[in-house]
Parts: C-alpha cells; structure tokens; sequence
C-alpha cells in the first residue's frame, strides 16, 4: 500500500488561509513532478477531462500513484492531508484496502495502485486550478476559483462493505455513513415514516451520477418537520460526510448547507429497514445532495456521493465571474460528463 502518512500541521485557522496552505502544498507536488509525471498528471484547467469523474475500475486520465517517485508520493500526501481530515484519509486508505482484497482474486480489474492524480490549471496566482485522486470507488475532486475552495463531486464507495477481519473504523469505511443513517431513521414514528419512506425498490445505483447532478424536488420528510433530537441526528450525518475534510473546510461545508436553509434538508429512505437487506438513503436541499446506495442482493455494495448542483466543479462561481468580467477566453463552466453505471 502507498501508506499517506506524513504529518501535516497547518497553521491557517479560516477557510480562506485553509486554501492557501492547499495552493501551495499543490505548488510544491507540481513544482516536483518529473518529467514523466508532468506529462501524465498535468492539465489545462478548461480541458474537458477535468469534469469527467468516474467511479468505475477502468483507464482515465492522470499519474498512477504507484508510478509516483518518493518526493511526489510526499508531496500528494501533504497535499491531501491540506484538505482531508485524519478521518478522510482513513476513508480513502479504507477505500484502498478493500481494492487490495478484491484483487487478491481479480489483480489485473482490482489495483490499489491504479488510482490517478491529475491537477488541472496551475496552482498559483489568482487563476482557477483543481486537482483529482480517483479510482474505483473514489473520485475526490478539489477545485480553486479565484477565492473559492469546492470541494463537490465527491464519491466514495466499498465493496465489500468491510474487510472480513474488521477491527479498525477504516476497515469499514463508509461505517458512519450507514450507521447514523439507520439510528435516524428509526428514531422516526410511525407517521413520519410515512413520509420518510418513499418507496420499497431500492435504485439500482446513484441518481445524481456522472451524468447528471440535477433530481427531482426533494422527497421525504423535511428538517422542519422532526423533532430537536431528530434534526441533530441529520447534522449529525451531515457532518459524517464534511467531516471527511479538514476542520477548516468541514466547518464551512456545514456553514454553507445551514445559510442555504436546513429548514429545507429533506431524508428519503427507499428499501429495508435492515442492514442485512438492500436498502438506500437521500439527503437533499437547497445546495446539497448526498446519497448513500446499498443495493446488491447481500447489501454489501456501497456507493456515496456528495454534490452540489448548482456549483460542483465550481461551476456557478465561475460562471458569476464570467458575467462580471465578461472574459472571453475564461474557462468555461463543466459541461455534461460521460455517464458511470454500478
């Protein structure tokens, strides 16, 4: 395993000095990219792979982790760790575990080697740049616009579940995720329920898939209509998936779901009210959609993602600062990716 762990103090204290601290963790990775690296790894900020994510085993663009040299290999994991929290980090080598365990028997489909890192643009100034580590089951996605830091798309996924021998929270990664889920919905009464509970058929994957980030009008039962303990149980799941970032960008996260309207923070659950039976959950407002989807036959296959809409990739802060400046060669927002099937 490509262990990540050099420890990074970080001195910024607010979101802003946060990114700065991430700009120049990306200057120092890029900065010390071999030629080869440089090739593989390096991108135009409008070039159209930089919103393609992916979540499938397969090619995409970037540098192999395994094919990284030792400095680059440190300097992507300062560079993680400037935007992922201990408990992120623990997510993503979880993540890597489990590849590794599927590819005790599948090596050349299952790789933990095979994930990529591509930045796009240059990390400095005040241009727009972003950069991706994605893999099966993981696509991280980090975009700087001007004084902005977005951190949506972002999926994570495992299967299975947990590694047979689990006994460390990263053994399951994406634990939480499906614990808090399930303790919130059966603090639910039978009426609210009713409405929680929108449906019996589990999807077969995500909605809101590469293809798309656009969904219905939020289903379920609404923030405002729990009680106190009820509603502190989906900040609390709220703050399971913000937390996978570094406390700086964690907080704003939850600042910016809450401004949005947490009055309008909506929890569907479609499937079985049983961890052993597929089943799959849906939190969605204003600015926020986040979906948990464990729907194979042995409920032991999970897919997560968190989007933003209006804004993954950046996209209405770039478009905001087209209208303004008028730039005509300015990057453009993303266009549609390529859709990803389970």
């Amino acid at each position: 395993m490509l262990a990540l762990g050099i420890v990074l103090i970080l001195q910024s204290a607010t979101p802003a000095g946060a990114a700065a601290v991430t700009r120049n963790a990306a200057i120092n990775l890029v900065d010390g990219f071999s030629q080869t690296e440089r090739q593989s790894g390096r991108a135009e900020f409008d070039d159209p792979r930089r919103t393609a994510w992916n979540y499938l085993p397969g090619e995409r663009f970037g540098v192999r982790l395994d094919e990284l040299d030792a400095g680059s290999r440190m300097d992507l994991d300062a560079l993680l760790r400037s935007v992922l929290s201990a408990k992120g980090i623990a997510k993503v080598e979880g993540i890597r575990a489990l590849e590794a365990f599927l590819g005790k028997s599948q090596p050349e489909r299952y790789n933990e080697g095979a994930y990529k890192l591509a930045v796009f643009g240059t990390p400095s100034g005040s241009n727009p740049w972003g950069f991706r580590l994605e893999g099966h089951h993981l696509s991280l996605n980090f975009t700087a616009p001007m004084n902005a830091f977005v951190v949506t798309p972002m999926f994570m996924g495992s299967a299975p579940f947990q590694l047979p021998s689990a006994t460390r929270a990263e053994d399951r990664p994406l634990g939480d995720e499906r614990d808090l889920a399930f303790a919130l919905l059966r603090s639910l009464t039978a009426e609210q329920k009713v409405k929680a509970i929108i449906g019996a058929n589990v999807p077969a994957d995500i909605i809101a898939n590469p293809a798309t980030a656009k969904m219905d009008s939020p289903a379920g039962i609404a923030f405002a209509e729990m009680t106190v303990d009820q509603q502190k149980g989906v900040s609390a799941l709220l703050r399971v998936f913000a937390d996978r970032l570094r406390g700086d960008f964690a907080d704003a996260e939850m600042k910016r779901i809450n401004d949005a309207g947490i009055a309008q923070m909506h929890f569907a659950w479609i499937g079985a009210e049983d961890e052993a039976k597929p089943h799959y959950y849906r939190l969605q407002g204003p600015t926020t959609i986040i979906e948990f989807d464990c729907t194979s036959g042995t409920a032991d296959h999970v897919h997560t993602v968190w989007r933003d809409p209006e804004n993954d990739f950046a996209a209405d802060v770039l478009r905001a600062h087209l209208k303004e400046h008028d730039h005509a060669h300015a990057p453009s927002p993303p266009s549609t990716p390529v859709p990803a099937t389970k």
